[in-house]
């Protein structure tokens, strides 16, 4: 089982006003055990009033260059965590790390030559930046063609960075903004359309049906990433399958953004066995309470990091009984119907339940 480790916060960079940047400094010995692969995330482990909480974050770095690892951290409303991390964090803080994971990532090979199609929206950027610099550095041969979606101008993250690398590599990126509210001004009076620096509107099926169409591919082997909130990824992969790409071609990433399920509280005082690193453990679910939240109570050390349905951390099988997920952005429905299940979404919907990690 993954374990934290301490590492040292290099830097922490204002993006935008609601959003930093991280850094962190990664020992010589731990170098293996961080190595990583773009769009790949960390999670973090904080004591916050009296309670150890974790969250996973995207790493926004290039694992192909020396440089530190880093994350991008957009403040939600109500979030304990982000809040933390924007508002308290600071250069020279020890924060509890564990190795990157994730099954969100582009097997980058320099001999390689593709075309990617890379769709983000809002803080999305952050595993898709890891994958575009990571492209442009390695694969000399490939072409990149990207659609990022954000509310306005000021909201757009990593806006100097990715002007930079748009003028570095003109000949192999092709970088369109799409902003649903743009600012606007009295020059916007007299400027059409298609003379603004950016698209107006939501990336949704028309736009991504728009922008294939405008920016075809070079290389014939092309593939999808889609990172965002779950609407937008819905609208992208809608637009995706329409041109008949084939789901092995799309690679999905969700960041939230859609409603929670609770409208189920679940059997009060469900029986769970489970089997956990060797051990069969026996206790009982409280009602509205999750498998996870029952084993963390019970003492016991299940796997987990976002507590929110996206990373797929906690990711158990199901062998006896019926559960309900609140909240499933990270299963697909194959491995749904192979009766895996998110842990940390579930909650007992029969007498008794028994999951296998």
């Amino acid at each position: 089982m993954s374990q934290f480790h301490k590492l040292q916060v290099l830097e922490v960079r204002r993006e935008t006003a609601d959003a930093v940047v991280v850094s962190f400094d990664v020992p010589h010995n731990l170098y293996d055990t961080f190595n990583y692969q773009a769009g790949q995330y960390l999670t973090l482990r904080f004591q916050l009033g009296g309670e150890a909480v974790r969250r996973s974050y995207s790493l926004c770095s290039c694992p192909h260059l020396e440089e530190p690892l880093q994350i991008g951290v957009k403040r939600v409303e109500g979030g304990l965590v982000s809040n933390h991390i924007n508002e308290e964090l600071k250069a020279g803080d020890w924060v509890e790390v564990m190795p990157p994971d994730g099954k969100f990532f582009a097997e980058v090979q320099a001999e390689n030559y593709k075309t990617y199609y890379l769709f983000a929206a809002g803080s999305g950027i952050t595993p898709i930046l890891s994958i575009l610099r990571t492209v442009l550095t390695t694969e000399p041969r490939s072409y990149v063609h990207m659609l990022y979606g954000n509310r306005a101008q000021d909201s757009i993250m990593f806006k100097s960075e990715l002007d930079a690398l748009e003028a570095a590599h003109a000949d192999r990126l092709i970088l369109v903004h799409s902003l649903s509210r743009p600012n606007s001004s009295w020059s916007d009076l007299w400027t059409s359309e298609a003379d603004k620096p950016y698209r107006t509107g939501r990336i949704d099926a028309e736009a991504v049906s728009w922008f294939i169409n405008t920016y075809p591919p070079y290389a014939q082997n092309v593939e999808y990433f889609i990172c965002g909130p779950g609407t937008m990824i819905d609208n992208t992969r809608q637009a995706l399958k329409a041109i008949d790409v084939p789901d092995q071609r799309i690679f999905v990433e969700s960041f939230g953004g859609d409603p929670i399920d609770t409208s189920a509280t679940g059997v009060a005082n469900a029986q769970l066995t489970a089997h956990l690193n060797g051990e069969t453990i026996e206790t009982n679910i409280p009602e509205g309470t999750t498998v996870l939240r029952a084993l963390i109570q019970a003492g016991k050390e299940p796997p987990y990091s976002c507590e929110g349905g996206v990373c797929s951390s906690c990711r158990c099988k199901l062998t006896e009984g019926k559960v309900h997920m609140r909240n499933n952005l990270a299963l697909d429905d194959k491995e749904v119907e192979q009766g895996y299940i998110l842990s940390c979404q579930s909650i007992p919907l029969t007498e008794i339940v028994k999951v296998r990690y």
